[in-house]
């Protein structure tokens, strides 16, 4: 079956690395024999963010973006980006979500498509947690950070071959994704900070999903500006979260 690849790029102030990001994007494009599309939601950026999409869309065809007015929050970046891939892509399409900082490496975008397709999977996570993944140049605490987390939210929310529940490099079967949003009423995403990542695979584990991992390489050395998180703020989220899935499960 013929289908659409689609990279989706929520975008903050990344004018430091996000150049770097589309020319290896637009490399990565020549190498596939189908649709190959690369939508950035810009979230309200304040610095030379948009003059680079800009650029980058008048240049390659297949680079477009969508601008918030003002900043609000990965949440809501990813939420725009959810409902313009449903509204203009089909079901055999394929979304690939990953930071637009430099760190997550596009390299392995066609492994994962292979995997997603290959297996008949709604969900393939590039993983850290995998045999195979690693974190290059994060720091202990924000390691030991992601692991509890990682194991908490598997406790509430357990999906077979899922163990990394926070990282946003992923690729969505679109077909899944529109029956998802349909099931919670264009509700999947309702956080506005980082912890709307963990938000979609918590409600993904209770209307069932095909999911796998693929072994990701975090380059967070390449990270040329600093880190947008805060994780006392995210880790309250995350508790917030458990409450407000497990009491809505697939309602809403």
């Amino acid at each position: 079956m013929d289908y659409n690849i689609v990279i989706g790029l929520p975008a903050y102030n990344e004018e430091p690395g996000i150049s770097k990001l589309l020319e290896k994007l637009s490399d990565l494009g020549s190498r596939f024999d189908r649709g190959f599309f690369v939508v950035i939601v810009n979230d309200g950026s304040t610095d030379g963010t948009e003059n680079i999409l800009h650029h980058f869309a008048s240049r390659y065809p297949f680079i477009s973006y969508l601008n918030h007015p003002h900043n609000k929050g990965l949440g809501e970046a990813v939420k725009t980006m959810f409902a313009y891939v449903c509204e203009h892509f089909n079901e055999s399409d394929v979304l690939i979500t990953l930071d637009a900082d430099n760190t997550h490496n596009p390299g392995i975008i066609p492994e994962m498509v292979n995997k997603l397709k290959n297996e008949q999977l709604d969900l393939v996570i590039a993983s850290r947690f995998t045999q195979g993944g690693k974190e290059i140049g994060l720091s202990l605490p924000r390691k030991l950070y992601s692991r509890g987390a990682a194991l908490l939210l598997k406790m509430f929310f357990p999906i077979h071959n899922v163990k990394d529940y926070s990282s946003g490099y992923r690729c969505y079967r679109v077909g899944y994704l529109k029956q998802a949003m349909s099931v919670f009423n264009k509700q999947l995403v309702t956080a506005t900070g980082f912890e709307c990542m963990a938000e979609i695979i918590a409600r993904f584990s209770k209307i069932g999903i095909k999911a796998g991992e693929y072994p990701l390489v975090l380059q967070y050395d390449l990270k040329e500006n600093k880190s947008k998180m805060k994780v006392a703020r995210t880790i309250a989220g995350y508790f917030h979260l458990i409450k407000k899935v497990n009491q809505m499960g697939a309602l809403k």
